[in-house]
């Protein structure tokens, strides 16, 4: 079994300065230019890094190929730190990255490859750069990728790099090699400039996978030099590494640098929020969730932003929810940062603030929001100048509606009475009157206020609690007329209206019956007519659909409460005890999903089906019925969805997937062989406890599987058969599966896991997302 040790060199370019390194002309001293010095002793000590009072000034070693046109290029060195470290989270697990160097260094040129052709590029040569030397802690490209992302952000929050420098302005040399556990190697090979953080991700991991598939046929692998050729994804030979002289040599006549003299007249700031600190402080102060919190601070320009538009009076959810979704959008169309555009805080915080108070209808501000970005206008002018006003607020619209009801007396009693029909046209007229600029959705709750309207939708399904028994001892589903008149009688005085979304057993349940059930929530929802949505639901796979419809409906506004019954309604008194206490719930709740079973109200995540008539919930430290993912917020202002295209999304996930379960004798080769001819993207495995598996050489192994996923692009989302928090820790069998790029689900159970997938394949607009979804999904879940 192989370890993999990787170690890289990252260069952080700085803006030029007239000399890096100066000379005395009598004392023939070697001085560092003060702006340099402060920049990187900065970064030091963000890392937590130890400098020391005296530092040998040092010549770079190697085939230095010296620019020409840069007379001040010197190729000194000097060390002004050492000791620090990063802190990293990848797939749940964190690692503790140690920094063993940093020093001050000028940019001798990149060596860029075009066409299968190598050349250097001299454009920032002289420039000021630190370079940055880790420990071998690196297992994965993975956690290179999100090393090199932390820096970029390092540098930005101490505005050490010109601004909009972006990725550009930090490339590295990784160094990798393997060795059998436990190991350590005897070789490394050089992956050259790798002028992207994305190129640096697969470049070690192709040549980890390189290297192994050399050891396991019994080859060496030879110390080079290589570099990436993003056309074949390979890595490729530029040259021999044998015999390495030492990296640096100290200079002739020998010289130190007192880094503590020199420093002394340098005034580092104090109380400099890093962005670790950054996302801990919103997530607390805001009440954002760690997702959102990352998102705002992985920029600088973005996270001022938000907190200048919050303290402008924007809700600190909305104002993130906007800014992850259309702003960006916005932005991404354009290429430009959040700094580079026309937005002004105080103009965002105007169109979030009337979205807050319910003055502006969703499609308005998207339109509002699109005119300020383009133009920098102020919002409040470009109301009158588009005439997009609206009448939102309650005191503005109350008299249009007290005077709709007043000259409409016969369809205020038959809304009254429980048919929802008439709120639809009653709206329409209040919207004639108010020349179509009132929001429907606030017109139609100060109908339902006005009238003292409060209506339950029960979405029926088929399953046990609404089955039927024939005289030959058969089960069929049966219709919903069962279900009203229980209705009727366990919540008399509540107007319920019966909706049907299918007629079919728990067991018949397809990817278009979710479809349908989907599209009728978000119609009830966006109409705005309901109060609450009860769904009648079979028991065998209710814990997918409630998971299914948490990840959707979490946060919509209206609590959505399923239920379902073990037992026929004409043989025991289940069906009815389930459904008062649903039509209860959803009474009672203003948001969320729900499940009522038992007597007891259940979240919909980790559904487990212990025994009839005993539903529970595995895994979860307290219920959890609303959630606040990018999918909810997404969901949260839905407007009408097409059954259609919603049926045909979840029916090309369900292509693309499957799941199973190891066990002893588990074969890997029957798997492989499904994926070698099939399109399928995204694999569920059910581990063992905390995400254990075989991963030795053998038959029965794991690892063949995985291998193979990987060569293909397929994702591994990893569940745990048992009651347990699958993260892959602790035995090392876990760790290897871990280093194969698998997803640990944290403590969802697989069929949370799975709804999750089905969910995601609905909101992701491309396989880029989707992907990203899921592992968003997987880090929240995981703590």
């Amino acid at each position: 079994m192989y370890q993999s040790f990787v170690y890289i060199e990252a260069r952080i370019q700085l803006p030029p300065v007239d000399s890096v390194f100066r000379e005395d002309e009598k004392t023939h001293r070697i001085s560092v230019d003060s702006d340099v010095l402060k920049k990187v002793l900065i970064l030091s000590r963000a890392l937590g890094c130890t400098v020391p009072d005296l530092s040998d000034i040092e010549h770079i070693t190697g085939n230095i190929i010296k620019p020409e046109t840069e007379k001040n290029f010197t190729g000194y060195s000097i060390k002004i730190a050492e000791s620090g470290s990063m802190n990293i989270l990848f797939h749940s697990r964190q690692k503790s990255v140690c920094i063993e160097e940093v020093r001050i260094e000028e940019d001798a040129g990149r060596l860029t490859h075009a066409n299968g052709i190598a050349r250097m590029d001299f454009s920032c040569a002289g420039y000021p750069s630190m370079r940055i030397k880790t420990a071998p802690s690196f297992e994965l490209g993975e956690e290179v990728q999100i090393f090199l992302e932390e820096l970029r952000r390092l540098s930005q929050y101490l505005h050490l790099t010109a601004e909009g420098a972006g990725d550009s302005a930090i490339r590295c040399n990784a160094y990798v090699a393997l060795a059998l556990y436990p190991g350590k190697p005897d070789y490394y090979v050089k992956l050259r400039n790798l002028n992207s953080f994305n190129f640096a991700r697969k470049a070690v991991n192709e040549e980890l996978t390189r290297q192994e598939n050399m050891l396991s046929c019994g080859e060496e692998v030879p110390a080079q030099s290589r570099i990436w050729n993003e056309h074949k994804s390979c890595t490729e030979f530029y040259q021999e590494r044998t015999d390495l002289p030492a990296r640096f040599e100290k200079i002739n006549p020998c010289q130190t640098f007192n880094i503590e003299k020199a420093s002394q007249n340098i005034e580092l700031e104090e109380n400099v929020e890093l962005p670790e600190a950054r996302r801990q402080r919103l997530k607390k102060q805001y009440g954002v969730s760690r997702l959102r919190a990352e998102f705002l601070c992985d920029y600088k320009d973005r996270a001022d932003f938000f907190e200048n538009t919050v303290a402008l009076g924007a809700k600190p959810l909305n104002a993130a929810h906007w800014m992850a979704s259309e702003l960006t959008r916005l932005l991404n169309k354009k290429g430009i940062l959040i700094s580079q555009s026309k937005m002004k805080p105080e103009n965002f915080a105007f169109i979030i603030k009337k979205l807050d108070c319910g003055e502006m209808h969703s499609a308005t501000a998207k339109t509002l929001l699109r005119a300020t970005f383009e133009t920098g206008t102020n919002p409040e002018k470009l109301i009158k100048t588009l005439n997009i006003s609206e009448i939102g607020t309650e005191r503005e619209l109350l008299p249009y509606v007290k005077k709709v009801i007043s000259e409409n007396a016969e369809l205020c009693k038959t809304l009254k009475s429980g048919e929802m029909p008439p709120l639809e046209f009653l709206t329409g007229l209040v919207m004639k009157e108010t020349k179509g600029k009132a929001v429907p959705q606030i017109v139609k709750a100060l109908i339902k206020q006005e009238l003292n309207i409060s209506v339950i939708y029960m979405i029926t399904t088929g399953g046990a609690i609404s089955a039927v028994r024939h005289a030959d001892g058969t089960i069929t589903s049966g219709d919903s007329s069962a279900l009203k008149e229980i209705a009727g009688i366990v919540a008399p005085d509540i107007p319920v209206q019966i909706i049907s979304a299918g007629q079919y057993l728990s067991e018949e349940l397809e990817p278009a019956n979710w479809a349908e059930l989907i599209s009728e929530v978000a119609s009830r929802i966006n109409a705005g007519t309901a109060n609450g949505i009860v769904i009648t639901h079979g028991t065998y796979t209710l814990s997918y659909t409630a998971a299914l419809l948490f990840w959707l409906f979490s946060d919509a506004g209206v609590p959505v409460v399923l239920t379902a019954s073990s037992s026929l309604p004409s043989e025991s008194s289940e069906a009815a005890d389930n459904l008062r206490l649903a039509i209860k719930t959803a009474v009672e709740q203003k948001n969320g999903v729900y499940v009522t079973f038992g007597g007891k109200i259940l979240s919909p995540l980790n559904l487990h089906f212990d025994r009839p008539g005993s539903f529970c919930n595995w895994n979860l430290k307290e219920q959890l019925y609303t959630d606040t993912g990018p999918i909810a917020m997404q969901f949260s202002g839905i407007g009408e969805l097409d059954k259609e295209v919603i049926t045909r999304l979840l029916v090309e996930a369900s292509g693309k997937m499957f799941m199973c379960r190891l066990y002893p004798g588990f074969r890997s080769d029957l798997y492989k062989s499904i994926i070698a001819y099939s399109k399928v993207h995204s694999i569920f495995l059910e581990m063992y406890g905390i995400g254990s598996g075989n991963m030795k050489n053998s038959d029965f192994s794991l690892k063949p599987l995985l291998l193979s996923g990987n060569s293909k692009g397929i994702r591994f989302y990893c569940t745990s058969q048992q009651k347990i928090n699958l993260d892959f820790s602790q035995y090392v069998t876990a760790l290897n599966v871990w280093r194969e790029g698998a997803v640990p689900m944290g403590y969802l159970t697989t069929e949370s896991a799975v709804a999750l997938y089905f969910a995601c394949a609905i909101a992701a607009d491309n396989e880029v997302e989707f992907d990203e979804l899921m592992e968003t999904y997987a880090s929240l879940y995981s703590n």
